[in-house]
């Protein structure tokens, strides 16, 4: 989870038990499920943090201002970026010439980029350390860079991931979009274990790109993701070759002097497939995310039996985001409203839907009970909207400048800056209006 973790964390934590008690949900020690020491504090994962909980540990602006644009001509982007809470932001983009970007939080500008990626880079977040430097694979290879945009290794690997994550340990896991598993230690890029292959033998042509991981469909086995929790629990979704359905799964990662993966639980519901990450909640007793037949899921972390699923009524195009209180907000697509979810134990509970939002984008939330949702204008444009998560009040709209399609990761910073990326290689940074004057 960002932010801080000593006292305040504590306390923050605590505070959250006690409310997720109260309103019967699944959360009961906040900050215990995930993993934090290597990470940036900060926006520093695809999703947050190791939980994908896509939430920030902040108080969100409720009142927003454009401070800046950028466009990154002849690509797209397509995942949020990654920011690590002193001034820097970093967005990947299949564009030409540079396909990673360090950018000054303050104007948008570029401090460096990197031209030695192929186009698979775009499939990734960068992830970024607590030592500033910046992890991020492409088609052949994953590399580590530092502060600066200086190569500091470079691993070949075999497939594209869909961003990595930190273990406990501070090693560093993907897996590729085929189904290989990677532990590389972060210093030096040298394999913890052999490459776990999933798919026995299977190979990748970069050529014919892997569009099917956009929806999670069997030509990308591994099209999410993995969250990983402080115990070295990995979750990734999979689509098994052959099988009916997508799944989830879950191995136990050993680290040490003799480290191992050991597979612990598969469970196939996952209808149509899956574009969701796997969302670990607060207490790490459940897993969150959506099947391609409209339903949101809730599964038990420590079997991986499905506990409920509630039909939202769309196909969700990403992963949804979770508060410690176990309120969801599930990603949009397929005409899907804005909408919330409450986890109530056994069952899930609407809290609110908005039919007049059509949902373009993945919610972020914030600690005092903000989201920032990206909800269609017509013919292609869209409209930031800063919503209650407890009512879907709308407290703030924006316009994002231009024909945006929809939004692929929206992101919050820790001095409150949104970062707002499209599909078309846009990328929208709203600072508070407050901060602004």
């Amino acid at each position: 989870m960002i932010g801080d973790r000593t006292g305040r964390g504590r306390r923050l934590a605590a505070s959250v038990m006690v409310a997720a008690l109260a309103i019967g949900g699944a959360a009961d020690a906040a900050s215990e499920s995930r993993v934090t020491g290597a990470y940036q504090p900060g926006w520093s994962a695809a999703h947050a943090d190791s939980a994908n909980s896509d939430y920030a540990d902040v108080r969100g602006p409720s009142d927003l201002t454009l401070a800046w644009t950028r466009q990154f001509p002849g690509g797209m982007i397509n995942l949020g970026a990654t920011a690590d809470g002193a001034g820097r932001v970093y967005v990947t983009t299949s564009a030409p010439g540079c396909r990673l970007y360090a950018l000054d939080r303050a104007t948008g500008e570029t401090l460096w980029c990197a031209q030695d990626l192929d186009k698979m880079a775009v499939s990734s977040s960068p992830l970024l350390d607590r030592d500033g430097r910046i992890f991020l694979a492409d088609g052949s290879a994953m590399r580590a860079y530092d502060h600066d945009g200086k190569v500091l290794w470079r691993t070949p690997i075999v497939g594209a991931p869909l961003s990595a994550q930190f273990t406990p340990a501070g090693n560093l896991l993907f897996i590729t979009h085929i189904g290989r598993i990677y532990v590389l230690d972060r210093d030096h890029g040298r394999p913890i274990l052999p490459p776990l292959e999933l798919v026995p033998g299977a190979t990748f042509d970069p050529a014919k790109g892997a569009m099917a991981c956009m929806r999670g469909l069997p030509e990308c086995p591994s099209a999410n993701t993995p969250a990983i929790d402080a115990h070295g629990t990995v979750f990734f979704t999979f689509w098994t070759p052959g099988a009916p359905n997508a799944g989830l799964r879950a191995m136990r990662l050993k680290e040490g002097k003799h480290p191992s993966l050991t597979p612990l639980w598969t469970n196939d519901a996952l209808p149509g497939g899956s574009a969701a990450s796997p969302d670990l909640s607060a207490d790490g007793k459940r897993l969150y995310l959506t099947d391609n037949a409209g339903g949101l899921q809730a599964l038990d972390a420590a079997s991986g039996k499905t506990i409920w699923r509630f039909d939202m009524g769309h196909e969700s195009g990403g992963s949804v985001s979770s508060s410690p209180r176990g309120l969801i907000m599930p990603a949009g697509g397929g005409g899907g409203v804005l909408l919330a979810v409450q986890d109530k134990g056994g069952s899930a509970q609407l809290l609110w839907r908005r039919d007049d939002q059509i949902n373009h984008g993945l919610p972020p939330q914030a600690a005092n009970g903000l989201a920032y949702a990206t909800v269609s204008s017509g013919q292609g444009e869209n409209d930031l909207v800063v919503v209650d998560t407890a009512t879907g009040a709308e407290k703030d709209r924006e316009r994002l400048p231009g024909r945006t399609l929809f939004t692929v990761g929206t992101t919050i910073d820790q001095d409150g800056t949104v970062y707002v990326p499209t599909i078309r290689g846009q990328l929208f940074a709203y600072r508070p209006a407050t901060a602004a004057r």
